[in-house]
């Protein structure tokens, strides 16, 4: 025989086949609604997606705790010529390897930077200058700052030349 429910007027319930299915507690729509919420994409990166369909790879890696590399890869590709095409490439899955290595490297580069420009007196827009030789020289431009430090006469003029000198291929001893 069928069942028969009994409503409340303005009430929504549903109708089971084995019968009446009370409404939901508020505790149990509460208990719903504090699951775990999608990674939201920042909009400086979502702007840099063009194909939307990718936005699942990107939720991904924020959730991996990439959100800082992203971020600044976004900052990066505003200095490229087509910022969207760049950014796909570099966080293409077979170079993201390749992509953090890079930015380790960059930012071990901008921190001997700092550490050089401390060191050693730099002339008005020779900034660029000391990245170059701190990319060349890697880790050890801080002893070749301090060295061209302890020297005197120009520091930043020995500098240059110790980087310009530099061969990794050769070994001096």
């Amino acid at each position: 025989m069928y069942a028969v429910s009994t409503l409340v007027p303005n009430q929504s319930s549903k109708v089971s086949p084995t019968g009446f299915e009370p409404p939901k507690d508020s505790i149990e729509t509460e208990s719903n609604t504090n699951t775990k919420s999608i990674e939201q994409i920042p909009q400086e990166i979502d702007d840099l997606i063009d194909n939307k369909m990718f936005r699942n790879k990107f939720r991904s890696l924020i959730s991996r705790g990439f959100l800082a590399e992203l971020t600044q890869l976004a900052e990066i590709a505003k200095s490229k010529s087509k910022p969207s095409f760049w950014f796909a490439t570099v966080t293409a899955k077979k170079n993201w390897d390749r992509t953090v290595d890079f930015l380790r490297k960059l930012n071990e580069v901008a921190s001997n930077a700092a550490e050089v420009i401390r060191r050693v007196k730099v002339p008005a827009g020779s900034a660029r200058a000391v990245y170059w030789a701190c990319w060349k020289l890697g880790s050890t431009v801080i002893g070749a700052a301090v060295t061209a430090q302890e020297t005197g006469k120009n520091p930043f003029a020995l500098l240059m030349h110790i980087a310009k000198g530099h061969d990794p291929s050769v070994s001096r001893t």
